[in-house]
């Protein structure tokens, strides 16, 4: 039985390349791109301040919904952290090709969080589980990753 996508997902440890790398693959397939993190701060415009009024629960369940709209989302690349995807991965994943960039740990060192640093390895293991495909790369020019990542998806769809 042949599975069916109507978005690619992507995600890395470094936002940053991921929203880059995101935004150009969009361009070069034709199809519309969402950046997560963006659509959330859109929606609840301050989340510290929303934090700080309501409960955690509450700020969760708001991002969830956004993320829900998002899942129903046709023909778009969506840039993902890890956080917002292993709490939502059932919303995410539905009817989506999920691209992990796996990057070299010296990258993540010098280029995103220190928590995505620091816990590298665990990270890295959870995303290589969860995802439809790994890219893996070594250069992150965002011309060579697309094209990785275009050759890699010829392979599931």
């Amino acid at each position: 039985m042949e599975r069916v996508f109507n978005k690619i997902v992507i995600v890395s440890l470094c936002d940053l390349l991921t929203k880059e790398v995101a935004s150009a693959l969009s361009q070069t397939l034709g199809m519309m791109f969402c950046d997560t993190k963006d659509l959330v701060e859109y929606e609840l415009i301050d989340k510290n301040a929303i934090e700080n009024l309501c409960s955690k629960e509450y700020l969760k369940e708001r991002e969830r919904k956004v993320l829900q709209h998002i899942s129903s989302f046709e023909n778009v690349v969506v840039s993902i952290n890890f956080d917002y995807l292993t709490h939502n991965l059932n919303i995410i994943k539905k009817n989506s090709a999920l691209v992990f960039l796996k990057l070299t740990k010296s990258y993540v060192v010098q280029n995103a969080t220190s928590v995505e640093a620091l816990s590298y390895e665990n990270r890295t293991k959870k995303l290589e589980e969860i995802s439809s495909l790994t890219v893996n790369l070594r250069k992150t020019d965002t011309k060579f990753a697309c094209e990785k990542i275009i050759d890699a998806i010829r392979g599931i769809l």
